[in-house]
């Protein structure tokens, strides 16, 4: 007899397929009770596994045993005669066509009544997940959109953008309110984006937009709040009226606005909101005229010296200030001019002295001015750090960062990252965040105390959101350089320092420190980086980048010569902490070498030295072994 023939003699082909069936309907039916009763995952496992074992053994015994009359006796002493195994293979067949049938049900059962279920449950849980971990919107929240000008002369522009501005800072100052910040909200200027995205970008409920049409002394301005996950328009209405009725009319806008989110004003409220508005129309045209070339003059694309862009924007804010004599955010405005040509190499001593008194000037008189305590205690940290006196600073820089508020500080956060105020800066930054979300200063100070702290992989995640915020345009530099090589990732660091176009300090930096920590020739970084362009260089800070590469090329003599240097200029401690916030190597030079920044720290009970960031290799010779070579600098003309 065949083993075939001999298998089926035997029953052990219909017991196998008698088992499988039947494990498999166990099996299912298993995973379908035991999640009803709470039953922990490794049961059903457990059971899973004790059918995968017992089939071998169940197979063995159909082989070896047969069932007869008498019972269950091995299959080699029962004689053909007595053996009763054809009866039991029709036993088995009508068996296994039972189960098969169960299992067939079952199947049925479970993929049209059970699965959809399943599926249902499986995606309200999966929404009600994504719902809890993304933030909830603020039904109070909102963007005031740039109007439009719908105007034939195109220096309109400038009064419908601050008419804007009016009404943004009109409803920031209403309590219950959550305002996004006007660099969040001029981002969508020009774009016809929907305003679903907008909200979802902006993370506001509602949004407020509109139009202006200016003719001679006469304006019409149309306003309307819409709803972001929907597009329902909530209210709006259109105001015929004078240029000198511009205040009453933004304040009235912003109170019809509140109304709608059901935010109740107080007469308080109402004044300080009439107290806080800019009343001169030709003042808040003046300050956007001076915003637009503010900001041109920080773009590499549009200027090539900072400095000079910024005297054209001074004078406008000049002719804000001169007509609207309390406005706070030009005074701030007007000082970053002096805080750049303090830091530029290319300014005799004398105009850095009168850099330093002008800038300390602005600051004060912007605190002065400032209906907001954040604001105030921000803008006072900002004047003490460009002064000669840093008696209390570290108290200020305290409670300057601990007040809430989510105002954008500017040089601050590049200043106390040195001094161990990652996690406070960090945040100011969530929280700068929550109403100013694509402000890229924001992102900048995020990324440059985490880097301080030593924490690269939270920077690159900031570097990411801020690329996303960008809508996905990669920007390539020197933080995420620095930020791969504090990881140990060499080779992306390096294919990151190849990535950058812009040939300037930045370039220059990332440069030494790509060198510095895989231990090549400092000699030849130093020559190879002498083609780059001084001259073209927007900021002109060339001095703290020299001063890096002494201090990481490990020429301490050298580094604390240029320290000494930086040290000497007016408000050269500032400088010093600028040039260390850069460095990320703990102390780039020593502090007897700088005796203006010793004495500012003994009085500002200030931290010091700071953490080194970025692991270098050992220099035992101020020279480095390995040339580098990459044919970037020689393309530089």
């Amino acid at each position: 007899m065949s083993f075939i023939a001999e298998l089926k003699r035997r029953n052990v082909i219909r017991m196998a397929g008698l088992y499988l069936v039947g494990a498999w309907l166990v099996v299912q039916v298993a995973g379908t009770v035991l999640p009803m009763f709470g039953a922990p995952d490794w049961i059903a496992r457990c059971i899973v596994i004790v059918l995968m074992i017992g089939f071998v053994p169940t197979l063995i015994v159909s082989w070896v045993f047969e069932l007869t009359p008498d019972g269950i006796k091995r299959d080699a002493d029962v004689s053909p005669q007595e053996s009763i195994a054809p009866q039991t293979a029709r036993r088995m067949d009508r068996i296994l066509l039972v189960v098969a049938a169960l299992a067939i049900g079952y199947f049925a059962f479970d993929k049209f009544v059970l699965a959809p279920r399943r599926d249902a449950a499986l995606v309200a849980q999966t929404t009600a997940h994504i719902a809890s971990t993304q933030p909830k919107i603020n039904p109070r929240s909102i963007a005031v959109l740039p109007f439009v000008n719908m105007s034939t002369d195109k220096e309109n522009e400038f009064f419908s953008d601050g008419l804007s501005e009016e009404i943004l800072n009109s409803l920031a100052r209403i309590d219950g309110m959550q305002v996004v910040g006007r660099t969040s909200s001029f981002q969508f200027k020009g774009k016809n984006e929907d305003l679903r995205s907008v909200g979802e970008k902006l993370g506001v409920a509602t949004v407020l937009e509109g139009s202006v049409r200016r003719e001679g002394e006469r304006a019409r301005i149309t306003a309307q709040l819409i709803r972001t996950a929907d597009g329902i328009h909530l209210w709006s209405e259109t105001y015929d009226r004078t240029l000198q009725d511009t205040l009453a009319v933004q304040l009235d806008i912003a109170e019809q606005v509140a109304g709608v989110l059901d935010v109740v004003l107080d007469d308080k409220q109402r004044a300080r909101m009439r107290e806080d508005g800019v009343e001169n129309v030709d003042a808040f045209i003046a300050y956007q005229k001076g915003v637009k070339l503010y900001d041109d003059a920080h773009n590499p694309e549009r200027s090539h010296d900072v400095i000079e862009g910024l005297r054209l924007a001074n004078v406008e804010f000049a002719k804000a200030i001169a007509l609207e004599p309390g406005f706070a955010q030009a005074y701030f405005a007007s000082a970053d001019i002096y805080d750049h040509i303090l830091l530029a190499d290319d300014r005799p001593r004398a105009e850095r002295i009168d850099a330093q008194r002008e800038a300390m000037h602005y600051y004060g008189l912007a605190a002065q001015n400032s209906h907001e305590a954040q604001q105030r205690l921000l803008t006072l940290v900002e004047r003490q750090l460009v002064s000669d006196d840093w008696h209390g600073l570290a108290d200020r820089i305290d409670a300057a960062l601990k007040h809430p508020g989510c105002r954008n500080p500017d040089w601050l956060p590049v200043f106390a990252s040195v001094f161990g105020y990652a996690d406070r800066i960090e945040d100011l930054g969530r929280r700068t965040s929550a109403c100013d979300p694509l402000n890229r200063i924001n992102f900048n100070s995020r990324i440059r105390a985490a880097l301080a702290a030593g924490r690269g992989r939270q920077a690159l995640d900031i570097l990411a959101a801020a690329e996303q915020a960008r809508g996905g345009v990669p920007a390539h530099g020197i933080s995420q350089v620095q930020a791969l090589l504090m990881l140990g990732r060499i080779d992306e660091a390096k294919a990151e320092l190849a990535a950058i176009d812009v040939l300037d300090e930045s370039y220059y930096k990332a440069n030494v420190f790509v060198g510095a920590v895989t231990g090549q020739d400092a000699a030849s970084i130093h020559a190879r980086l002498q083609s780059v362009d001084r001259s073209k260089s927007l900021y002109k800070l060339w001095g703290l980048a020299d001063a890096i590469e002494a201090a990481l090329s490990g020429n301490r003599a050298e580094a604390n010569r240029q320290a000494a240097a930086l040290d000497a200029r007016p408000a050269g401690p500032f400088l010093l902490a600028v040039l260390t916030s850069d460095c990320l190597c703990g102390a780039p030079f020593d502090l007897d070498a700088t005796p203006n920044f010793k004495a500012r720290l003994a009085e500002s009970g200030l931290h010091w030295p700071p953490q080194q960031t970025i692991k270098y290799p050992p220099r035992n010779d101020p020279q480095f072994k390995k040339p580098i070579s990459d044919g970037k600098a020689a393309q530089a003309k």
